[in-house]
């Protein structure tokens, strides 16, 4: 063996007060490993004695009822075995499938039962993908604009372009997000693409005048009872994610920080009098064909809360109010 050259070797470069610790140790090491393996011997006597005493007419599988839900037995490893050795058994969540192979003309049976307990076993755990791709996630909320000190009220020749509050709706369908691993699963890298639908109605007959070069409006002719402007936008959101749970998403507390960008793709007026005639007028209205802006989510699987706040100004410069986007909501991911 080439144990002996290597200690050799070892004691070569000692001291002699080193060769004689060294050789204490040995000789202690080898009166431990004598202990164990009496030890280890002993537990074997007293192993093989109960064997030869056990009442093995308990094991007696004869009186097998294929109805009645197995007795199970969770051994190291994480394998469930039941009571049956010729029964094939799966699991998947907390549902379980027994299939009894029948004996001299005993007909097979399979059974389906659900436990209390979900099964969670080593064999069927599966490492997180590294990339995580989800499909048409939805955001529904609120929708507003504010000066830089977050005040609502606007220049008095801008009051009509003041939102109702809690009647302005947003909504972001994001058409897919993705998710890269950066640190073990907890910590991502997040980006995708969504549309942004927004609608700020307005509690006035004055209207938003368009194919002009600045904010303006008219007077309706009739009293108007829906006055609200609508504007589309794609965007793409830049943010980091930490999961707490990343082997399962649905279980998961998360958080995540980062921006967006948006560019327009359409706007348009629609108001609607209280004879119940409407008018649709198309234009960009003057807003900036570009936002920019910071975004946050929270939330413990499929519900979570977004927010998302424009760094820069709802319309182009020199047009009309200076007003920044702010909108808040609820978050689906599915």
């Amino acid at each position: 063996m080439f144990v002996f050259p290597v200690l050799v070797n070892a004691q070569s470069g000692m001291t002699a007060q080193q060769q004689e610790e060294f050789k204490k140790q040995m000789e202690q090491f080898k009166i431990d490993m004598d202990r164990q393996m009496q030890l280890l011997k002993d537990s074997l006597n007293q192993l093989n004695a109960q064997m030869k005493n056990e009442d093995w007419s308990a094991f007696d599988t004869s009186s097998f009822d294929a109805d009645a839900e197995p007795p199970m037995e969770e051994y190291p490893g994480g394998i469930d075995i039941g009571a049956n050795n010729d029964s094939t058994e799966v699991h998947v969540g907390k549902w379980n499938i027994i299939v009894h192979e029948g004996d001299d003309g005993e007909e097979d049976h399979v059974q389906i039962y659900k436990s209390d307990q979900e099964n969670n076993y080593e064999d069927d755990y599966k490492e997180p993908a590294n990339l995580v791709t989800k499909f048409l996630q939805l955001d529904i909320g609120l929708n507003n604009y504010f000066a830089k000190d977050f005040n609502s009220k606007l220049p008095a020749q801008y009051q009509p372009m003041e939102p109702i509050p809690g009647k302005s709706w947003v909504v972001n369908i994001h058409a897919f997000d993705q998710r890269v691993n950066l640190i073990d699963h907890h910590l991502w890298f997040a980006y995708g693409v969504y549309f942004e639908l927004n609608s700020y109605k307005y509690n006035t007959d004055e209207v938003l005048i368009p194919k002009i070069d600045s904010v303006d409006f008219y007077t309706s002719d009739s009293p108007i009872k829906k006055n609200k402007l609508s504007s589309e936008y794609i965007g793409i959101p830049v943010t980091f994610r930490f999961e707490s749970n990343p082997d399962n998403f649905s279980k998961s507390f998360h958080i995540s920080a980062g921006g967006f960008g948006e560019y327009l793709i359409g706007a348009h007026t629609k108001t609607k009098s209280t004879s119940n005639d409407k008018a649709k007028a198309h234009d960009d209205f003057n807003l900036n064909r570009f936002r920019y802006g910071v975004t946050t989510r929270l939330g413990y699987g499929w519900a979570n809360l977004f927010v998302n706040y424009s760094l820069s100004e709802l319309l182009q410069d020199g047009t009309g109010p200076v007003v920044y986007p702010f909108s808040a909501g609820l978050a689906l991911e599915f």
